[in-house]
């Protein structure tokens, strides 16, 4: 048994011995996985010549792990049963995380068509040169500029790396942004890390910049090092009051930086369409992907063949779902024989009418047809969501025939327009057949004919 422990600062001159030969995302910095500990529940194991660090992602719905060889070419025949072993004690479906693409085809030639692999565009990494972040040169810079020459010229300010001096500031400025963003549980949790962070600054080998204006701190930034030629920045805060706060303390921060960095790692932007299209604007040179390994258990093998039959789709966009969003207390199947022949799949989503269940990939193999299965999954479904706290329940139906299908089960019909937050279509493929038939779950929720949209972010 493998005997998982908690990440000591002490832990990274071992972690580094890893992590810095073959690392360039910011996944295998330790000092986010130190930081980070408490929210993902990490924890790592030495066995053999292999570092393996374990963590719950999807909403701590998934335990994943990341396997880290000092080889360049590992042999994960070696580490795959020990991995397969681990996750089975916690009833959990072995996946990986965080692959680079050569990590991905070294996993397949080690257990040929064993697992699914999933890219999502939401955690890739933007790689920036440094030289273009120290210089912003050039059209495509212009704006960033024009922010820095404004806030130039509004105000008397000062720039000083962070030290045991002035850290002090740097924590009342984030626990103020904490205060504005209290109903934000991520806000809290990424308070706790940048306290570990700024509590273990010089031993975890931080480098950072505050920004003051009239001796008031308007902005902190720290990172570190990935690997000898690439610098990562974990954290950016800024008082927004201060018109180009953010571009300044990255241009200042960026012109301190020690001259061996080539890269500059600004990390993911989530999904989120702000973070994107600010991180987009700094005009990356790369974006490095990270993929997940799902291995591909004998459930998964059945609901991949009742899919393809049922909606022909390819083998990416079933891998993306099963990767993202199958969990076994949001899929409802019946079996025959031992395996599964009719499937009904929710995902939970925050929407701006509130929590909602949505409900996507029902189907039934063609054999199993006309028996009343999707009927028994749908009644088995609306069970269960009498005791989870859903506003209501709701679908996109691909044509009228679904749609007086699902209107038995008292679903009504809506003009309103069904958007995703996710690089995953989860509707029917043409946004404007994307109208949600929607099921009230609580007695005083009325569909609001002043909504347009429902604007879901799916909960992973």
């Amino acid at each position: 048994m493998l005997n998982f422990k908690s990440i000591l600062i002490d832990n990274k001159s071992l972690f580094d011995l890893y992590l810095k030969k073959n690392s360039k995302t910011c996944d295998r910095a330790f000092v986010n996985l130190f930081c980070w500990q408490h929210f993902y529940k990490t924890q790592w194991v030495e066995y053999r010549n292999w570092l393996i660090i374990r963590a719950y992602i999807n909403g701590e719905r998934r335990m994943a792990y990341i396997p880290v060889s000092q080889q360049i070419k590992p042999d994960y025949k070696e580490i795959l049963p020990v991995l397969l072993e681990d996750a089975l004690q916690f009833n959990q479906t072995l996946t990986l995380m965080g692959l680079s693409e050569d990590e991905c085809e070294l996993v397949e030639a080690s257990c040929n068509n064993c697992f699914i692999f999933d890219k999502n565009r939401d955690f890739a990494d933007y790689i920036y040169l440094s030289e273009s972040l120290k210089t912003l040169k050039g059209k495509k810079l212009a704006q960033k500029r024009n922010h820095i020459n404004k806030f130039k010229s509004l105000y008397s300010y000062e720039y000083e790396p962070i030290t045991k001096n002035n850290i002090h500031h740097c924590l009342k400025l984030e626990e103020k942004w904490v205060k504005q963003h209290c109903n934000d549980e991520s806000a809290v949790s990424e308070y706790v890390a940048i306290k570990g962070a700024f509590d273990n600054f010089d031993s975890l080998g931080l480098i950072g910049g505050a920004l003051f204006v009239d001796n008031e701190i308007v902005a902190f930034t720290y990172g570190s090092e990935i690997n000898p030629e690439t610098f990562c920045t974990h954290v950016e805060k800024g008082d927004i009051k201060y018109e180009g706060v953010y571009q300044m303390i990255n241009y200042l921060f960026t012109q301190h930086l020690p001259e061996k960095y080539v890269y500059i790692n600004r990390e993911e932007d989530l999904g989120l369409p702000g973070l994107r299209k600010s991180k987009m604007s700094y005009n990356p040179e790369k974006m490095n992907f990270k993929t997940t390994a799902l291995f591909k258990n004998n459930d998964m093998c059945d609901i991949i063949s009742v899919w393809k039959k049922c909606f022909g789709k390819d083998d990416t966009t079933v891998f993306q779902f099963l990767s993202r969003y199958y969990f076994n207390h949001c899929s409802f199947v019946e079996r025959v024989d031992g395996h599964i022949v009719a499937m009904l799949f929710v995902i939970p989503c925050q929407t701006n009418i509130g929590k909602a269940a949505y409900i996507y990939g029902v189907a039934t193999d063609p054999k199993y047809q006309n028996q009343g299965i999707s009927t028994k999954l749908m009644n088995t479904f609306f069970e269960r969501c009498k005791k989870e706290d859903f506003n209501f329940a709701f679908l996109i139906p691909e044509d009228k025939a679904l749609t007086n299908f699902y209107s038995k089960f008292g679903y009504k019909e809506t003009a309103i327009k069904v958007e995703f937050t996710s690089d995953l279509d989860l509707g029917t493929g043409n946004t404007e057949k994307d109208k949600a038939l929607i099921k009230p779950m609580k007695n005083d929720f009325e569909i609001d004919s002043l909504y347009d949209v429902i604007t879901c972010v799916p909960m992973l």
